[in-house]
């Protein structure tokens, strides 16, 4: 069922609910007033029933009063009737147990006369103890009266009900209708539209509810268009990095299935597929390690870890690579250096780092691994001698496939995934990474992580 349509079910119920609560109250407070006013009425003719009593009797009354709208009766201390008016017969108006309540003060009750409803009031008749008057009133009136507001209240509860269901849903669908128009603009909204950056709705000028609504659907579409840009140049850059090791170890596949090919040929070849095909997964783990990352599903496993001896063993690692580059490595830690990391996981942020120096830093210059605790919180920085990072590619050192286009001395350069991932592991710590350049020429990469640090 549509809101609008609930929205207005619900006011109408609600509706008829308080007039019907209204008019209940209104009719019982006109019946109080007329049986008010008719028991008023009685009451006077009450004061006026001795002049019923015959001539003869002890009371002073007459029988030549003419008969009225109103019965009266005289009723003895043996609640027989002494007098009454002409039409008031002579069969007492009163049951015995409203007779003996009469005698002890003035009643007003509700019955039946001759098979007609009828109010009575009795009381005492003054100077006669024992004796009562008594005035009735037929309720024809009051019950028409009764009966004609009735219908009135009905008719008016009907048409109240279904004026106040219809105004609900107008301004149901009223209030609604922005709501219903920022549907429609985002339904026809096309996957090209999100890939073209053109997804975005309109937002009213009435700065209220819903033009905050549709100002956070902007964002969200925003954001949405942003992740699906960022994937498609994920895909289309990682496609493009296979391509080129699949496309050499096909090739040298090719030339090792060609005839006549020696033993010394066909080792190169499977030397060479074998670089290939290293080169292939270590760029599928990385690719995997960053999906993961943006899944949020790092899966982290903190333990106190002695980062002193953490970055001695990347340096080790590397040993080899740097003494073919004639460049050594330095560790700077503060002994008893501990903090709550995933070893692994900052090992590979630090090998990724020793790397891309290696690749720039010159020969007989040093590599710097550094550590130091701030407040709980634990830095860690890479550094070399090299050209440092070209200042137009500083904001970009940590994209996905980002490689500066000049500054290399060795090497490829990579994929340009190293930084991303040293991003990616710095960020599932809760902490930053940052590059900058030293003031004295060289690049320096710092991953800073919040109270990780501590004592052992």
């Amino acid at each position: 069922m549509p809101i609008r349509l609930r929205l207005a079910v619900a006011f109408a119920l609600a509706a008829a609910a308080l007039f019907a609560l209204g008019g209940w109250l209104f009719a019982s407070g006109l019946s109080s007033a007329q049986l008010t006013t008719l028991d008023s009425q009685l009451t006077a003719q009450l004061a006026q029933a001795g002049r019923y009593l015959p001539a003869g009797s002890t009371g002073s009354g007459s029988t030549g009063l003419p008969a009225g709208d109103y019965l009266i009766q005289v009723l003895d201390a043996g609640g027989r009737v002494r007098g009454a008016s002409g039409d008031a017969g002579t069969t007492p108006l009163l049951t015995a147990d409203q007779l003996s309540r009469a005698r002890r003060g003035r009643i007003s009750v509700t019955g039946t006369v001759d098979e007609e409803r009828a109010r009575v009031a009795a009381a005492p008749l003054g100077g006669h103890p024992g004796w009562v008057a008594v005035a009735a009133e037929s309720l024809e009136t009051y019950e028409s009266t009764q009966s004609e507001v009735a219908r009135e209240l009905a008719v008016g509860g009907i048409v109240f009900t279904a004026v106040a269901g219809l105004g609900a849903y107008w301004l149901a669908r009223a209030a609604l209708s922005p709501v219903e128009r920022l549907r429609r603009q985002v339904a026809s909204m096309s996957e090209r539209d999100a890939a073209a950056g053109a997804g975005a709705v309109e937002v009213p000028a009435t700065r209220d509810e819903i033009a905050a609504l549709a100002g956070t659907m902007n964002d969200l579409l925003g954001r949405l268009q942003r992740a699906l840009a960022r994937q498609r140049a994920f895909v289309a850059d990682a496609s493009h990095e296979l391509r080129n090791p699949l496309a050499v170890l096909q090739g040298e596949l090719e030339l090792a299935a060609r005839p006549g090919r020696g033993p010394g040929e066909l080792a190169a070849a499977v030397r060479s597929a074998g670089t290939e095909a290293e080169r292939l997964a270590r760029l599928t783990d990385d690719l995997l390690l960053l999906a993961r990352s943006d899944e949020d599903r790092f899966g982290l496993r903190l333990e106190r870890t002695d980062i002193g001896a953490l970055l001695g063993s990347s340096a080790e690692l590397a040993g080899s690579r740097l003494a073919a580059g004639g460049v050594t490595a330095r560790v700077d830690v503060a002994p008893g250096t501990y903090a709550d990391v995933d070893p692994d996981r900052i090992r590979r942020a630090v090998d990724n780092l020793v790397g891309n120096a290696l690749r720039f830093a010159p020969r007989g210059s040093a590599i710097v691994l550094a550590a130091r605790t701030a407040g709980g919180d634990l830095e860690i920085e890479v550094s070399d001698d090299g050209p440092g990072f070209p200042a137009g590619f500083l904001p970009h050192a940590f994209e996905r496939f980002a490689r500066p286009d000049s500054g290399r001395t060795r090497g490829d350069g990579g994929a340009g995934l190293g930084l991303a991932i040293v991003r990616a592991i710095a960020v599932a710590h809760g902490g930053v990474a940052t590059a900058a350049n030293k003031p004295g020429g060289g690049a320096v990469v710092r991953l800073r992580l919040p109270g990780a640090a501590g004592p052992r």
